[in-house]
């Protein structure tokens, strides 16, 4: 599905591909999740890095990226990188390069103590923002002074979820992505890789609720929702505005 000429989202995956970069882009991988849930005692019957894996090579068989951006949080530990996280970021690493990609980093405020992992192997690691051409690429935790009119901010860290009612009033819960305008630039949200990473549902809660200075700032009830069922589908829908009577 294309966002503009230049970008479109991967089907059906939480990913962009952006031609003029021929780079796949991410967000939030929070790889080690399990690993902090587990230390908390809620038990996880099933590892994440074997579906968050599935999802990459899926990517690259849609498009076959020279690069792989991830925009913040490849891992989850705020702290000090723990032994699972420390292995699967090496492992994922090298998927990625087994892919013919070689993956950059633009820091996340997960990202402490990373940099020593993808130093020894050789991985870029960039402090936000990073401009790439057009492009603004942040994770979404800071506030950013916004670029010109015409430049594309692609971002992640609000983890967005919409939230909608079906004819009989259950409520569905779906990964979305947001896309929309703030005085002539162009704002991608992206939602997290982790399938266990679902985030709150952003037509549902006040502006002031929301992760991100950045989006606290924009009117984000102006931003069209894409509705992603992994390994599905994906769906338009109108502006979050006008979603009220589904909420």
């Amino acid at each position: 599905m294309l966002l503009t000429d230049d970008v479109e989202i991967v089907e059906f995956e939480p990913a962009l591909y952006v031609k003029s970069m021929d780079a796949i882009v991410v967000a939030d991988i929070h790889l080690g999740l399990e690993w902090e849930l587990e230390e908390k005692g809620v038990h996880i019957p099933f590892p994440t890095y074997a579906p968050v894996v599935k999802s990459l090579r899926n990517m690259f068989n849609y498009r076959s990226a020279k690069r792989l951006i991830i925009l913040g949080d490849i891992k989850n530990e705020f702290g000090d990188i723990n032994p699972e996280e420390w292995t699967q970021v090496q492992d994922f690493v090298n998927d990625v390069r087994s892919l013919g990609a070689e993956p950059l980093l633009v820091r996340g405020n997960h990202d402490n103590f990373v940099r020593i992992v993808l130093r020894r192997l050789n991985v870029e690691f960039q402090d936000p923002p990073l401009r790439l051409g057009k492009y603004f690429l942040i994770h979404g935790d800071r506030e950013h002074e916004l670029p010109g009119d015409g430049s594309t901010v692609l971002m992640g860290h609000e983890h967005p979820v919409v939230s909608i009612r079906d004819s009989i009033g259950v409520k569905h819960r779906f990964k979305s992505f947001l896309y929309g305008e703030h005085r002539g630039v162009k704002i991608i949200v992206l939602p997290s890789m982790n399938p266990l990473t679902m985030g709150m549902a952003v037509n549902e809660v006040d502006a002031n609720s929301l992760l991100s200075p950045i989006l606290r700032k924009v009117n984000l009830m102006s931003f069209t929702p894409v509705l992603l069922a992994q390994g599905e589908g994906l769906k338009a829908f109108p502006r979050l505005g006008s979603l009220a009577a589904h909420w």
